[in-house]
C-alpha cells in the first residue's frame, strides 16, 4: 500500500453586483478571522472535524443573497432555479439539457439508484466509498457488487470492470473518493469510461473536485458530452460552504436528465437557489476557500509527518490516516479534547478520517494529536 509516511445569474446583474459590493467588505474581514460563525457548533461547543463541511462558507456573497431572499421565500425558486441551471451550464460548458439542478447531490445519487438499481439490478461500487447511493441501492431490494480498493486506496478499475455483468445496471465512481481522498487521473478515468460504459451506465460524484485548480484535467464532464452513458454530480456542500442549504447538481445526457427529473422528490430552496447562484459567481471567495482548505490539509499532514503515522495524501477537505491501533479510542480521546473526528472503515479497523475545519481549528487538532500519539507511543 502506498501511503504517505514520515520522512523525519440568480438575480438582477445589477443587484448581483450591487450585493457584491456590499459584501465586499466582509471578504477581508473573512480572510483575517475565518467568518463571523464558530465552528465549534457541535453539541457541548466541540469542535466538528468530523462530517466534510467547510466552515469558511458560505460566501458574503451568498449569505447576502440568501438573507435578501428570506423576504421572498413565500414563492417558488422556479424562475430563479432556471436561472442557475443556465448559470451551471455556462460554468460547464454543456448546455441546460444537460443539467439537473436539486437538493444536494444526494438527491442524484438516490435518483441514480432508483431509477437503475431496482427490479433485481445489481450496482458495482468500490469499498469503501460514499455510501449512499450504494446504501440507497440495497434498501430498494439492490444487490451491490462490492470491489475492494487497491494497494494505494484507490479505485481498482481493472477490477470493477471485471464484475460488470447481464445484471449490472450501474457503476458508481466517487472521485476523489470518501473516505481515502484518493484521486483518478481524468486520463484513466476517461479510458475507463470508453471502455465501459458500453456496459453500464457510469456515475460519477465529483463532490470534492473543484477543490483544486486541475478539475478540467480531471472531471468526466467530458464523456457527458461524447454522449456516454455517463451522470457527473456537483454539490454547494463544499467548496461553497453550502452544506446545510441542499444545492446540488448533476450533469448527463438530455435523455437521463429527463429520467431524473422525472423521479424528483424536493423542489429548491428559494434561499438556497439564490445563494448558490451568488456564490458561484463569487470566484475571489472560491480562491479564498480552496486556499484555507489547501492550509489546513498542509498542517494536518505535517503532523502526521512529524508523528510518523501512515496517512493518504488528499484530494478531498479530510484525511484518512493510521491510527496505529483502535480508532474509537483515538475518537475519544478527540471527544476529552474538544474535538469530533471520524471512524475508520473496513477493511481498515486501525485507519481514522479527520475533516478540515478553519485553520486554527486544525492547529488545535494537531496540538492533541500530539498529546495522544505522544502517550500511546
Amino acid at each position: 500500500m502506498v501511503v504517505q509516511r514520515s520522512k523525519r445569474r440568480g438575480f438582477d446583474r445589477r443587484e448581483f453586483l450591487q450585493a457584491g459590493a456590499a459584501a465586499a467588505g466582509l471578504l477581508g474581514t473573512l480572510a483575517v478571522s475565518g467568518g463571523q460563525h464558530d465552528q465549534r457548533s457541535a453539541p457541548g461547543g466541540m469542535l466538528r472535524l468530523i462530517a466534510n463541511e467547510n466552515p469558511y462558507g458560505p460566501s458574503p456573497a451568498a449569505r447576502a443573497a440568501a438573507a435578501d431572499a428570506v423576504e421572498q421565500g413565500w414563492k417558488y425558486a422556479i424562475r430563479e432555479t432556471g436561472v442557475l441551471k443556465k448559470l451551471i451550464a455556462d460554468h460547464e460548458g454543456v448546455g441546460t439539457r444537460n443539467v439537473f439542478v436539486c437538493a444536494g447531490s444526494t438527491e442524484a445519487l438516490r435518483i441514480a439508484a432508483l431509477i437503475f438499481g431496482r427490479d433485481g439490478g445489481r450496482v458495482v461500487a468500490a469499498n469503501p466509498t460514499f455510501s449512499f447511493l450504494p446504501t440507497y441501492a440495497r434498501y430498494l431490494g439492490c444487490e451491490i457488487d462490492e470491489v475492494p480498493l487497491d494497494d494505494n486506496m484507490r479505485h481498482d478499475l481493472e477490477a470493477m470492470a471485471s464484475v460488470v455483468g447481464a445484471n449490472s445496471r450501474l457503476l458508481y465512481v466517487c472521485n476523489p473518493n470518501n473516505p481515502t481522498g484518493t484521486l483518478l487521473e481524468g486520463a484513466a478515468l476517461g479510458a475507463f469510461i470508453d471502455a465501459v460504459s458500453q456496459r453500464v451506465p457510469i456515475l460519477v460524484d465529483e463532490a470534492y473536485l473543484d477543490l483544486w485548480d486541475d478539475l478540467p484535467k480531471h472531471t468526466a464532464v467530458r464523456s457527458v458530452l461524447a454522449d456516454k452513458p455517463v451522470i457527473v454530480t456537483r454539490t454547494f456542500s463544499k467548496l461553497h460552504g453550502m452544506a446545510g442549504m441542499r444545492v446540488g447538481y448533476a450533469i448527463a445526457p438530455p435523455d437521463i436528465i429527463k429520467r431524473l427529473e422525472r423521479f424528483r422528490v424536493t423542489q429548491m430552496s428559494f434561499p438556497g437557489v439564490l445563494a448558490a447562484t451568488a456564490s458561484l459567481q463569487d470566484t475571489g471567495f472560491l480562491e479564498f476557500s480552496r486556499a484555507r482548505i489547501r492550509e489546513c490539509l498542509d498542517v494536518t499532514s505535517a503532523v502526521f509527518e512529524e508523528l510518523g503515522r501512515p496517512y493518504v495524501p488528499s484530494r478531498g477537505n479530510f484525511i484518512y490516516f493510521d491510527t496505529g491501533g483502535s480508532p474509537r479510542e483515538f475518537m475519544g480521546a478527540m471527544r476529552q479534547s474538544g474535538i469530533l473526528t471520524g471512524l475508520s472503515y473496513a477493511p481498515y479497523p486501525t485507519w481514522a478520517r479527520v475533516s478540515m475545519g478553519k485553520v486554527e481549528d486544525m492547529h488545535v487538532f494537531a496540538t492533541a494529536a500530539r498529546e495522544y500519539f505522544g502517550q500511546v507511543a
